[in-house]
C-alpha cells in the first residue's frame, strides 16, 4: 500500500514537472516574454552598415522579484549606447557593481565609469576608450557575478568589479539557494505569471528598497549571518574570476570604502539603564553642531564608563569617535569609528572584514587589485573617511567618484602601457563632465531626506540636518534662473534630466552662458534620445547667441549630434519631423545651407510640429529661405504660421530682419 502511494506521488510529481518543462519550452518561443537581454539593437543605418546598440534599461528587472509578498522597487539600469562595428583600436571596459558604480545619487555622467573613460582616454590617446557602466542599485555580489557573465556579450577588454556592501540587505544577499532563486526568476513562466498577476491587480505595489531591506531585521553580532555573508562574497568573487579567466579577460577587483567618521550606525545593541543614561547624555552633547573640547572630554568619560558596563554597542563607539575627534586624538577616533561599523547590527556598510575577503580573492585568482579603501583613507583626515568623500553611508560624492576612477586607472596602468602623466586635474574632469551646483542641491536634499526616514533616522538625525545645511549652502550659489529651473523640474514630476530643465529656463531668460553649460551636461547625460538631441541643438545655439563662432572641437560635437540624429530617425517615438528639425538646425549652425533648408522646410510642412516649435523652427528657416533667394516663400510661410499661432506680424518681422544688411 505504501509503495503504491509513493508511486502515485512520484508519478504526479513527474507529470507536474513535465507540464512545467513543456510550458516553459513553449513560452520560450514567444518573443519578448522572457527576461530582457543585456544588449539590444536599436537601429541600423543601411547606407553605412553601422548599427546602434544599447545596454537595456530593463535588463536589471531579472534580479528584482517579490520579497515577502511585496515587489522590490527595481531601479532600471542606465542605457549605454554604442555603435558597431567598433573602431579597430577600441578598448572597452565593463564596470560592474551596485548603486555606487551606477553613480547614485548623481547622474550617470558623473559616475566613476565616466571619469574613468575620460581619464583613460587622456592616458591612452592612441586607443578609442569606452567604459560601460553596468551598475544596478541594491544588488549583492551574486547578482554582480551574473552581470559579469552576461557582460561577455560586450567583448570587453577589461572587467572592473566594485562590490561587497550589499551582502546583508541587497538583492540575492544574505541567503542560501541563490542559484535556485535566480533560476526560477529567470524562467519565462515566472515572467508570464508576474505579468498576469500585475495585470489583474493582485500584487502589492512596489516597496521602497530601504523599507524592504529594513524589514529583514537586524544581523546579530555573533550569529551565522555574518560568516554566511563573507562566504557568499568569497564564492561570488571566485565565480567572477573564473568567468573572466575562461574568457581570457583581465579583471580588476576593488576594495570598498565607507563613511566611517561621518555616518552613524543604523542598528545597535543596548545595555542596562545605567548604560543607557550615560550614552544618552553623551549623545546630546556630541550630536550638536558645535562641541566645546571640555564638553567632549566630559562626554568621553561618560562613554568610557558605559563601555565598562557593556562594550559591544555600535552607537556608543561612534560617539566615542566623535569625542576623540574633537579632542584631536585622531588615531583613536579612527579605531572607534571602524569599531562602530563592525558592531552595527544593521550593516548597511560592509564590515571591515569584507575587504580582507576581496584582497584574498584578488591574490588567489590573479586579479589586479584597486585598493580603494587605502586610496580613500590616504585622502581623508586622520580620523577616517567622512563627508569629504561621501554623501551617505557608502555612496560617494562627485569627488569620491573621481577618486574611485583614478584608483582603478592606476591598477590598469599595471596591465597596460598608459601614460598617467597625461592626466588633467580633478577639477578639469569635473568641469568637462558637467559637475553643476543644481544637481548637488538636489542630491544633498535627497540624502538628507533619506537619513531622516526609518530605519536610518535613529542615530543619524544630526547627519540629516548636516546634509540639509549643505543643500542650503549650495542653493545660495544658484542664480535666480537656476532656482526657477529646479522648481519647474520638481513641479513637472522630475521628468528628464534636471540640467535640461534648468538649461531651458536659462535660455528663455537669455542667460546663454549658463544655459550652454547646462545643455552641454544634458547632451552628455542622454545622448541618443530626443532630449539629448534637443540639448545638442540648444547648446550650439547658445554659442551663436553669445556672438561666438564654433571652434573646431565644437563643430565636431555638432557633427556627432548629426550622426545621432541619423540613428534616431529610426525611432518612431522621436518622430521624423523632430529629426528634420534637429538636423536642419544643426546644419544651419554649421552654415551648410542646402541641407539646412531641406530639413527645416520639411519639418515646417508638418502642421502640428510647426505650431509646437514655431519660434525655434522659423528663425532658422527664415534665414535659410532668404539666403536661398526665396523671400516671397519666407513671407508666405510667415503669414501661414502667424495665422495659426496668432503672431503674424512677429513672423513677418523675422523675415524683414533677415533682409536688413
Amino acid at each position: 500500500m505504501t509503495a503504491r502511494i509513493w508511486f502515485f506521488r512520484l508519478a504526479a510529481l513527474g507529470v507536474g514537472v513535465a507540464l512545467v518543462v513543456g510550458a516553459e519550452g513553449l513560452l520560450r518561443l514567444v518573443p519578448g516574454l522572457g527576461p530582457s537581454p543585456l544588449v539590444a539593437t536599436l537601429a541600423k543605418d543601411e547606407a553605412t552598415g553601422e548599427s546602434l546598440h544599447a545596454t537595456s534599461r530593463f535588463y536589471a528587472q531579472r534580479f528584482f522579484a517579490q520579497y515577502k509578498g511585496r515587489l522590490a522597487a527595481a531601479g532600471q539600469m542606465g542605457e549605454h549606447f554604442f555603435v558597431e562595428p567598433a573602431p579597430a583600436n577600441r578598448y572597452r571596459v565593463a564596470f560592474v557593481g551596485a548603486s555606487t558604480v551606477q553613480g547614485f545619487p548623481h547622474p550617470r555622467r558623473l559616475a566613476a565609469a565616466s571619469f574613468l573613460q575620460a581619464m583613460l582616454a587622456d592616458a591612452w590617446p592612441e586607443r578609442e576608450v569606452e567604459v560601460v557602466n553596468l551598475g544596478i542599485a541594491a544588488i549583492a555580489s551574486f547578482a554582480v557575478a551574473q552581470v559579469v557573465e552576461d557582460a561577455l556579450v560586450l567583448s570587453p577588454d577589461l572587467v572592473v568589479v566594485y562590490t561587497g556592501h550589499n551582502e546583508f540587505y541587497g538583492l540575492y544577499g544574505a541567503g542560501r539557494h541563490l542559484r535556485l532563486q535566480y533560476f526560477l526568476r529567470h524562467l519565462h513562466l515566472t515572467h508570464l505569471v508576474d505579468g498576469l498577476l500585475g495585470g489583474i491587480g493582485t500584487r502589492d505595489e512596489p516597496t521602497d528598497l530601504i523599507k524592504m531591506a529594513a524589514a529583514r531585521g537586524e544581523v546579530p553580532l555573533h550569529g551565522p549571518g555574518r560568516a554566511t555573508a563573507e562566504q557568499n562574497l568569497r564564492d561570488n568573487l571566485r565565480r567572477v574570476a573564473w568567468v573572466c579567466q575562461r574568457a581570457q579577460v583581465p579583471l580588476v577587483l576593488c576594495t570598498i570604502a565607507a563613511n566611517d567618521a561621518g555616518f552613524a550606525p543604523v542598528g545597535s545593541t543596548e545595555g542596562g539603564e545605567a548604560w543607557q543614561a550615560q550614552v544618552e547624555q553623551a549623545a546630546q552633547v556630541l550630536t550638536r553642531g558645535y562641541v566645546a573640547p571640555d564638553d567632549a572630554a566630559d562626554a568621553l568619560q561618560q562613554l568610557e564608563q558605559a563601555a565598562a558596563l557593556s562594550s559591544e554597542h555600535a552607537w556608543s563607539w561612534y560617539l566615542q569617535g566623535r569625542a576623540l575627534e574633537r579632542l584631536g586624538r585622531d588615531a583613536q577616533a579612527q579605531r572607534a569609528f571602524r569599531k562602530a561599523r563592525d558592531l552595527d547590527t544593521m550593516p548597511w556598510r560592509a564590515p571591515t572584514a569584507h575587504n580582507a575577503v576581496i584582497r584574498a580573492a584578488a591574490a588567489e585568482h590573479g586579479a589586479a587589485l584597486a585598493d580603494v579603501e587605502a586610496a580613500f583613507a590616504a585622502g581623508a583626515p586622520a580620523q577616517g573617511v567622512g563627508w569629504e568623500w561621501m554623501v551617505d553611508h557608502v555612496h560617494f560624492s562627485v569627488a569620491g567618484q573621481a577618486l574611485l576612477a583614478r584608483t582603478v586607472l592606476h591598477s590598469i596602468a599595471g596591465l597596460q602601457a598608459i601614460d598617467l602623466g597625461l592626466l588633467r586635474s580633478e577639477e578639469a574632469y569635473r568641469q568637462a563632465l558637467g559637475d553643476l551646483p543644481v544637481e548637488r542641491v538636489v542630491a544633498y536634499n535627497k540624502m538628507g531626506a533619506m537619513l531622516a526616514q526609518a530605519p536610518l533616522h535613529q542615530y543619524n538625525e544630526h547627519n540629516a540636518r548636516y546634509l540639509k545645511q549643505l543643500a542650503a549652502m549650495e542653493g545660495q550659489r544658484l542664480s535666480l534662473g537656476e532656482r526657477r529651473g529646479v522648481e519647474q523640474w520638481m513641479q513637472q514630476g522630475q521628468q528628464g534630466p534636471l540640467v535640461l530643465a534648468v538649461a531651458d529656463q536659462l535660455f528663455s531668460e537669455r542667460d546663454f552662458a549658463r544655459a550652454q553649460v547646462h545643455y552641454a551636461a544634458a547632451r552628455r547625460e542622454v545622448p541618443f534620445t530626443r532630449r539629448g538631441l534637443w540639448a545638442a541643438v540648444q547648446w550650439a545655439w547658445c554659442i551663436k547667441m553669445q556672438g561666438m563662432a564654433l571652434t573646431h572641437e565644437e563643430r565636431d560635437a555638432v557633427r556627432a549630434a548629426l550622426q545621432r540624429a541619423g540613428f534616431l530617425a529610426h525611432d518612431p517615438a522621436v518622430g521624423a519631423s523632430f529629426v528634420d528639425f534637429a538636423k536642419g538646425q544643426l546644419y544651419h549652425l554649421l552654415a551648410e545651407r542646402d541641407l539646412a533648408l531641406k530639413h527645416l522646410e520639411r519639418a515646417f510642412l508638418a502642421e502640428d510640429f510647426r505650431r509646437r516649435y514655431a519660434l525655434s523652427l522659423f528663425q532658422a528657416l527664415a534665414f535659410e529661405l532668404v539666403w536661398a533667394g526665396r523671400v516671397e516663400d519666407a513671407r508666405e510661410y510667415a503669414r501661414l504660421l502667424g495665422r495659426e499661432v496668432g503672431q503674424e506680424a512677429r513672423f513677418l518681422r523675422m523675415v524683414a530682419a533677415q533682409l536688413t544688411p
